[in-house]
């Protein structure tokens, strides 16, 4: 179980928690669905075997072609799986989950997606699933590919704006959605949901214009998300704005973010740098610093899974020191050194000391993903400076069932923050029911979003859109 608490806490699947040498009975057939960069839907399936004690296996797309591809390594514990595929570049890392799922992601070249492979046999007409918030159509309202450059960073960023179809009047009032962690396209999707699609649509026909876009090395943009830090995140949000205050239909005074997540903190930098941002809409947005992020998210995911307070408390008092390494250690090959020499000693707690191979990897391919430049610079970052310096008016939101944002730390962090810099313009919704999605549900875990058909509560979009309404309501004296 740990495994999957800190999985989640790195924000992807990762293989390094090799516990157990034997594993579950994998064989026979696996299926999935995988959505290529283009939007494109096709199913895969995995047939494994056992053979000798080694399990091998081959991965067939019958919507391209019958051919099987090989896999190279196979490895399986109680609770993961992992396979890699050389001859075409792509490694799974996955996690069991309590629904008989493999729930992980595709790496290849230097892209993530995410996917689930269940025993459900996928066929050709489930391609066609929509979720039931999806937009069906955008006849109603105005929608423009545009491009738009960050010149301080040399990247060129494709996006939508949504405008309400009433050309003529006057200028738009604009939102900027800023997405969280991942490789998150315009649409921000995840899990087969697309909630930036679902808030465009429902913002727009409500008279409100958004701008969202692909963030780099997605889609249409340029650049490497996984070697920019948030600065670099926030300098492509500066570039969005300044687009935005160019066009002579949109409303320079006018202009709102939205940060989801991670991109909570994204949004803060902005808008705390940025005086003519007219709110702040933060959803499950940072309040608390980077490190007590990590671990909340480490024990609010324990806790989800019923793991015992003794536990949890060993978890981050194990984790707090590498934390620190990654943090406060500038010269990298010492942080390097002494962060492994940490995470080893939580391997000899947690896992089988005496597995020497899966220690070495579990260091490995956990300092890497957290040695990531963005993942090392939400480490270091601490919202407080940042919330001192905003000046509109903020709507905080949280899930009361978020495991991986957890709600009061966050929303006080957020509460005290811009108190600290004499800013008293906020409002906070704590929202029982809702997880990190703002979906209503169960288990409230990771593995639970895809299983759910709801994108986004209806009742989130209704409050931020006559929340927004209202602000301009106030500022007319209607």
């Amino acid at each position: 179980m740990l495994r999957y608490v800190v999985l989640t806490c790195l924000g992807i699947c990762l293989g390094g928690f090799v516990f157990a040498q034997s594993g579950p009975d994998i064989s026979g057939k696996w299926y999935g669905i995988l959505k290529t960069p283009q939007g494109q839907k096709q199913r895969l399936v995995l047939t494994f075997a056992n053979e000798n004690g080694e399990w091998n296996g081959q991965l067939v797309n019958p919507d391209e072609e019958d051919d099987p591809v090989l896999t190279d390594t196979v490895a399986v514990t109680n609770d993961s799986l992992k396979f890699s595929i050389p001859r075409i570049g792509v490694v799974f890392m996955g996690a069991w989950t309590n629904r008989n799922t493999y729930n992980g992601f595709f790496y290849q070249l230097n892209n993530r997606v995410s996917i689930y492979f269940s025993r459900k046999e996928v066929k050709e007409d489930d391609l066609q699933l929509e979720r039931p918030q999806t937009p069906k159509s955008t006849v109603a309202y105005d929608t423009e590919d545009i491009k738009f450059v960050n010149k301080v960073d040399k990247v060129l960023l494709g996006g939508t704006l949504t405008r309400p179809g009433t050309k003529g009047k006057d200028p738009f009032k604009v939102i900027i959605l800023i997405p969280g962690a991942g490789h998150p396209d315009r649409d921000n999707e995840m899990f087969g949901h697309r909630p930036f699609a679902v808030m465009a649509d429902y913002f727009v026909r409500r008279g409100i214009a958004t701008l969202r876009f692909d963030q780099r090395g997605v889609g249409n943009s340029t650049g490497n998300y996984d070697s920019a830090s948030i600065g670099n995140l926030a300098n492509d949000v500066q570039a969005a704005l300044a687009y935005l205050r160019s066009r002579n239909d949109i409303d320079s005074l006018g202009i709102g973010l939205l940060g989801y997540g991670e991109g909570g903190a994204v949004a803060e930098m902005v808008a705390a740098s940025d005086k003519m941002i007219a709110y702040l809409l933060l959803l499950a947005g940072p309040g608390v610093d980077g490190q007590t992020q990590y671990l909340n998210r480490m024990a609010t995911t324990a806790a989800s899974y019923g793991d015992s307070r003794e536990h949890i408390r060993d978890y981050k008092d194990y984790y707090q020191p590498y934390l620190k390494v990654l943090v406060n250690q500038k010269d990298t090959l010492s942080r390097k050194t002494i962060a492994a020499t940490y995470l080893g000693l939580v391997y000899n707690r947690f896992g089988d000391s005496t597995d020497i191979a899966g220690k070495q990897q579990f260091i490995q391919e956990v300092y890497a993903a957290d040695a990531r430049p963005r993942a090392l610079s939400l480490l270091r970052f601490d919202p407080a400076p940042y919330l001192a310096k905003i000046r509109c008016p903020v709507l905080a939101m949280n899930g009361a069932k978020d495991v991986e944002t957890a709600a009061n730390p966050n929303l006080k962090g957020i509460q005290d923050g811009l108190k600290a810099g004499g800013n008293e313009m906020l409002t906070m919704w704590n929202l029982p029911g809702l997880n990190h999605l703002f979906q209503n549900c169960i288990t409230c875990r990771i593995e639970e979003y895809g299983t759910l058909d709801e994108t986004i509560s209806p009742k989130i979009l209704e409050g931020m859109t006559k929340w927004v309404q209202k602000l301009y309501e106030d500022e007319s004296g209607k």
